[in-house]
């Protein structure tokens, strides 16, 4: 669609909400005239004051100006009946203009689940005025990261199938997924977002496959509830194209993937979106029979900064006070130890890189900046701190190895929070194993007994990766 064709849809949208708001003037003029005139009195439309009514109807059929409270202030205003007419017609207008122009392209088979809901939760409140320089700057942001789209709309419905899936490699999916409490104990789903998300892989499958999508009663999810029902059959096995489910009478499924070629294509997609940057797309662990240290550093150094906003959450998470000795074991430009002396802790930094070892004592003032590894300290020379704030690097395992390390330098009692990979939650080699084993001895900081919080899908991407990131919050015991 050229620009000069968005201009007259535009100009079209102008011209409508002008039509309206002439008709709403002959409609009150026409309605104050017929008063005079009939011994009557004023006739008038009505409509109900109920939520659910329309309110463009009853902002049309209303003359009296309005009292309404400002959201963001709090003060009370007078609106005059037309302008608040206006405001809500051309509201109504937009969100019209932006929906059928989105399906009118077809923009809206570019977008993921989430992109659109974020589209249309946009739509209800305020909506973006529809002009051709924002119908350009909306529809051309689409079509720039329509790749980035797509791929991040693979990645959401294999993290909701099953979240341990970011635990293989940090973003690839193995040959089987478990979806734990799928069905509940009549056969039917549990949860409907279960169902919806099973029928998105299928979709992902068919269309790399070059197929159209099924009907819902020839899905692979239908297949699974009608097999469920009949309860003396379970366990039993369900064979499809491209899945073999098996169904259990807990309600769990096994679904192990039967084409290895489009497997393959879907990890390639995956690892494209969440990128190998971290180095955390590992098949093998140096050491992995006998979990000691790594001995060399990570893949340039592993050095993924934290954000401010993650940073922030870290303190939070350690609950860092005034006057606490904290460590930051891979201090890098000083995110989270300039977070941490904010709170008012005394901060001692870590980092390996000499660059930034030089900038945390000259240009961030940490006048106890250790320049070196931190695998390579010895707790037994350093007092034990009160908390552990950390972003170690992922590199094939080594976020295990600096939390195991971190632990000795904390006195009893003291909080250790470590961004870390999604998978070291869930990693199953012995570098995984011999961290477990370590942090089931730990308590959790919170009432709750969570140890691992779930960051927010792209907590690096300013970083320029995907991978998925956990905290681990745990306290030392004693």
């Amino acid at each position: 669609m050229t620009p000069a064709q968005i201009a007259d849809i535009c100009d079209g949208r102008d011209k409508a909400i002008a039509l309206w708001l002439s008709l709403y003037d002959t409609y009150h003029a026409t309605r104050d005239e017929a008063a005079r005139l009939t011994l009557g009195g004023a006739l008038s439309l009505s409509c109900g004051r109920d939520w659910t009514e329309d309110t463009l109807t009853r902002a049309f059929i209303q003359s009296q100006p309005i009292d309404q409270r400002d959201k963001e202030t709090g003060a009370r205003k007078t609106i005059d009946a037309r302008d608040n007419f206006e405001r809500v017609l051309t509201h109504t207008m937009d969100r019209r203009c932006w929906a059928a122009l989105m399906e009118q392209l077809g923009f809206d088979q570019l977008l993921d689940q989430q992109a659109r809901k974020e589209f249309h939760d946009g739509l209800r409140d305020d909506p973006v005025p529809f002009t051709p320089d924002n119908c350009a700057a909306t529809f051309g942001n689409i079509w720039t990261n329509r790749r980035d789209l797509y791929l991040r709309g693979i990645a959401n419905v294999f993290a909701k199938l099953d979240r341990r899936f970011r635990s293989h490699n940090g973003f690839k999916i193995g040959a089987r997924l478990i979806i734990d409490r799928a069905l509940n104990e009549w056969g039917s789903w549990d949860r409907y977002e279960r169902r919806d998300t099973l029928r998105d892989v299928e979709r992902v499958f068919l269309e790399l496959d070059e197929k159209p999508p099924v009907s819902e009663g020839h899905s692979i999810a239908s297949q699974v509830a009608d097999s469920a029902r009949v309860r003396g059959s379970l366990p039993t096995v369900i064979e499809g194209d491209y899945f073999r489910v098996r169904v259990f009478k807990n309600g769990n499924l096994h679904i192990w993937f039967e084409r290895d070629d489009l497997l393959q294509s879907v990890n390639l997609l995956l690892a494209e979106y969440y990128g190998e940057a971290i180095g955390d797309g590992y098949e093998t662990t140096e050491a992995e029979a006998a979990p000691a240290y790594h001995i060399t550093p990570a893949k340039n150094f592993g050095a993924f900064m934290t954000s401010p906003e993650i940073a922030a959450q870290v303190i939070e998470h350690a609950r860092i006070s005034t006057g606490q000795r904290v460590l930051e074991p891979s201090a890098g430009k000083a995110a989270l130890a300039s977070a941490a002396r904010i709170a008012g802790a005394d901060v001692t930094c870590v980092e390996l890189q000499p660059g930034f070892a030089h900038e945390l004592r000259v240009i961030h003032g940490f006048a106890d900046a250790i320049e070196g590894d931190f695998l390579a300290l010895d707790p037994a020379h350093y007092a034990p701190f009160d908390a552990v704030i950390m972003n170690p690097p992922f590199d094939r395992g080594r976020d295990c190895d600096h939390v195991r390390h971190a632990l000795a330098f904390l006195k009893p009692g003291g909080v250790l929070v470590a961004i870390m990979s999604a998978r070291a939650e869930y990693g199953e080699d012995q570098r995984h194993k011999a961290l477990h084993r370590m942090i089931a001895g730990c308590e959790a900081i919170y009432f709750h007994g969570r140890k691992w919080i779930d960051l927010p899908p792209g907590s690096f991407a300013h970083a320029g990766t995907n991978v998925n990131t956990v905290l681990l919050a745990i306290r030392k015991p004693g």
